[in-house]
């Protein structure tokens, strides 16, 4: 059983992905109809599936494609010549041989109450017969060919081998039985299957027999068959091939494997981890580089550091690429889908496809066939113009539709053209104002390309009436959604009478990406690098305001202004100083400037869940951890700029405003003294006291961290010697903090060494005093430093 299972399991693989193909070369064949080869090549998957399907009784698999095999022998011969309407058929027989492969996959059989062969049989051998295809299918004929009447004579066989049981119980029956009765009846039941399934088996080896004895040799291609593309199936040339196939080309086959789907994700899920841990490594190499600067041991363990992270990226980039799938998987099935449409429609659609070799994740793989179905169909229902329509304003009757992949960066852009009639922002305008969708002062402001995102609203559509290609207003805002779940965007240009581009940028993976680090107050997120345009630093000067809210001129564009603290209700312990870092996101045409406090770098991550008890947070989607061993928010940048818009940002301007009002008078800056020394600190303490300042002490580091932690300092005296943390330390402990990186910091010391005063700037500290020193030049350097005049 288990081997029967395994070749069962590969059988369907196989044959998954020769349908797949199929629908491709039969669109193509309806072009050419006179491409030999191409038809020989449909025949031979017709036949593998038909040969396969019979060794592994699946009865009513067989049935259907010996039947399609018929017709595509006889073109073959060229007695048939392949039309649209017989194409047609054929192609609704594919579509049925799909159907019952997944009843197969997902029941292991091919028997199902919901699909009936007969009337797709009945129109296969009308075709094969040369009968028109329009005669009732009441009036339907028993085949002529010797399979189909092996098929009777078996179920004629099992027939009459089972009628003397065909006694079956009804419910009342088993009602009234003991346990053993019932017991014993199941067994009769099961004995009754099994005689009846190998009577089945033994007439169906006979009947393949007499097929074999009576068939003529040049239908025996598949069972012998190598990799051909002769163009003339004869026999005397299928015996030359048969000589001249090399040995090498059979072993081969044997280079590829098949791999279970979870392995490769609980490799990746491991390599993932292994980037982590790589992260963290070169962190605890720079802190002991910094600690031992010039060690002998530096040299060899950064040359291990080194080695391993090469080999981690190396080892990264190998088994991503087990998981990339080439996105001609998902392109081939568009021929077909055009091919369909257009005859539903009545216009003449030519599709281009190019880049198909282009290779995604097969997550991403998975998720981005409905988008782009979605989006082909539009293509065709609302941008190509029918026959007539493209013939009176100078076109080709036959539409192009072109379907393309290529890199840009970490990025995969898939783009979807035609040369359609193209979409008049204007119009669009009207149809959203008409549905409620904007405003009409939202459509004044509002910009082409914007305009041309309005069809990603729910419940906007522009076609006259419903149809069952469009016009139900859903679809296309499925589309963004599903495209911005993928942390991909989409961009929209088109021109009126000329015809649409659709953009979709999609990462590579999912797994591990590039963010740019950045922080509001004392919180760290990641923001993913695919969605920064650019970051720029600005001053209060360069913000104005529009209907009470914030906005930033960059070059020829108004961009809104948030406060990335403002979104996600950061309690605001640090003031907005003069200098403003924001960070320019792009999701298809809409832009918003995040202001931040800093911007940290960039930074390979790995994505994780946040669990079932935190997910949903809107404006996260999900987590990393960093080289230091903390956990990292990862911004999701759709769901972000969806809260910019409901955030307030006009509070930009007031905030920096306070800040400026809050230190107009002496009495409003605080100084700390630190020194554990009671007499240094009066001696400080009277050297800035008669300036107006508020003065706090501290006696070692470790308390006036707490203090400027906890309060608003705006400048330190710190002395270097001292118990518990010495000032080279507390200055290090200050600078990690991002709210205090401009805060003043003054070494008040004996030291009066080169090398110490090297190391104090080297830790953060602004100046350098040594002792003794005047009270008038320790006011000034303060003031210098608090730019006061």
């Amino acid at each position: 059983m288990d081997e029967m299972q395994e070749i069962m399991e590969d059988f369907l693989v196989e044959a998954f992905e020769m349908i797949e193909q199929l629908d491709q070369d039969l669109v193509e064949l309806e072009n050419n109809p006179e491409d030999l080869e191409l038809l020989n090549k449909i025949f031979r998957v017709a036949h593998t599936i038909k040969g396969s399907g019979s060794f592994l009784n699946l009865d009513i698999l067989t049935r259907l494609t010996h039947h399609m095999e018929d017709i595509l022998n006889k073109a073959r011969k060229d007695e048939l010549k392949i039309t649209p309407d017989i194409m047609d058929v054929i192609l609704e027989s594919v579509d049925m041989m799909k159907a019952l492969l997944e009843n197969i996959r997902d029941h292991g059989t091919d028997v199902t109450d919901d699909i009936d062969i007969e009337p797709v049989v009945v129109k296969l051998d009308a075709v094969s017969n040369g009968k028109p295809l329009n005669q009732d299918n009441d009036t339907q004929t028993p085949t002529q060919n010797q399979d189909n009447q092996d098929n009777q004579d078996i179920e004629i066989e099992i027939d009459k081998s089972s009628s003397d049981d065909n006694d079956e119980l009804t419910e009342e029956d088993y009602a009234n039985m003991s346990p053993e009765e019932i017991e014993a009846e199941i067994e009769r039941l099961i004995k009754k299957r099994q005689e009846e399934d190998r009577a089945r088996r033994e007439a169906k080896k006979r009947a393949q027999a007499q097929q074999a004895q009576s068939k003529d040799s040049s239908d025996s291609l598949a069972p012998t068959s190598q990799p051909s593309t002769k163009k003339t199936p004869t026999s005397s040339s299928q015996k030359s091939d048969k000589k001249s196939v090399p040995a090498k080309k059979v072993s081969a086959v044997e280079q590829t494997i098949r791999v279970d789907v979870h392995r490769l994700d609980n490799l990746m899920n491991l390599i993932g981890e292994l980037v982590l841990s790589k992260n963290r490594l070169i962190k605890i190499y720079n802190d002991v580089e910094e600690r031992y600067e010039g060690e002998h041991f530096l040299d060899e363990l950064n040359q291990v550091v080194s080695s391993i992270s090469i080999v981690t990226t190396d080892l990264q980039i190998a088994v991503m690429k087990t998981r990339m799938l080439q996105i001609g998987k998902v392109f081939n099935k568009f021929p077909r889908v055009i091919r369909d449409l257009s005859r539903e429609l009545g216009k003449k659609v030519n599709l281009v496809i190019k880049g198909e070799e282009t290779e995604l994740d097969k997550s991403i793989i998975e998720e981005i066939g409905d988008p782009l179905m979605h989006m082909i169909r539009n293509s065709v229902d609302h941008g190509i113009e029918p026959p007539q329509e493209r013939v009176k304003v100078g076109k080709p009757e036959i539409g192009m539709v072109e379907l393309k992949a290529y890199n840009e960066g970490n990025q995969i852009v898939i783009e979807i053209s035609d040369d359609g009639r193209g979409m008049d922002p204007d119009m669009l305008k009207e149809k959203a104002l008409e549905k409620g969708l904007i405003s009409e002062k939202e459509a004044d402001i509002m910009t082409d390309k914007e305009a041309f995102m309005l069809i990603f609203k729910a419940g906007f559509s522009t076609a006259a009436k419903v149809t069952n290609v469009s016009g139900r207003g859903v679809g296309m805002d499925v589309v963004k959604t599903n495209v911005e779940k993928l942390n991909g965007i989409i961009e929209v240009d088109s021109v009126k009478g000329k015809g649409s581009i659709f953009k979709i940028k999609i990462p590579l993976t999912l797994a591990i990406i590039q963010a740019l680090l950045v922080t509001a107050q004392e919180e760290l997120f990641a923001v993913p690098l695919a969605n920064v345009i650019e970051t720029v630093r600005i001053t209060i000067e360069d913000i104005s305001t529009v209907e009470g809210k914030s906005v930033l001129k960059l070059r020829d564009e108004i961009l809104p202004l948030v406060n990335m603290s403002d979104i996600f209700k950061i309690e605001k312990i640090l003031g907005l100083t003069q200098y403003l870092y924001v960070v320019v996101l792009g999701v298809g045409a809409s832009k918003v400037g995040l202001i931040v406090d800093g911007l940290i770098g960039q930074e390979e991550i790995v994505i994780k869940s946040l669990g079932e008890y935190l997910k949903g947070i809107k404006g996260i989607a999900g987590a990393t951890i960093r080289g230091d061993g903390k956990v990292t928010l990862i911004v999701d940048v759709a769901a972000l700029m969806k809260l910019a818009k409901e955030t307030h940002a006009h509070t930009i301007i007031s905030d920096i405003t306070e800040t400026k009002r809050k230190k107009e008078k002496p009495e409003d800056y605080v100084i700390l003294v630190i020194d554990d020394s009671n007499t240094d600190r009066k001696i400080m303490r009277k050297s800035i006291e008669s300036l107006g300042f508020t003065i706090k002490e501290a006696t070692n580091g470790e308390e006036a961290l707490n203090i400027i932690k906890s309060t608003d300092i705006d400048a330190a005296l710190v002395d270097i010697e001292m118990p518990k943390m010495d000032g080279y330390t507390l200055a290090q402990e200050i600078r990690k903090y991002n709210r205090f990186k401009n805060l003043p910091l003054i070494a008040v010391t004996s030291r009066t060494t080169k090398s110490d005063r090297v190391r104090g700037v080297e830790v953060g500290m602004n100046e350098y005093i040594t002792k003794p020193y005047t009270p008038e030049y320790l006011a000034n350097v303060l003031k210098r430093n608090l730019k006061l005049s």
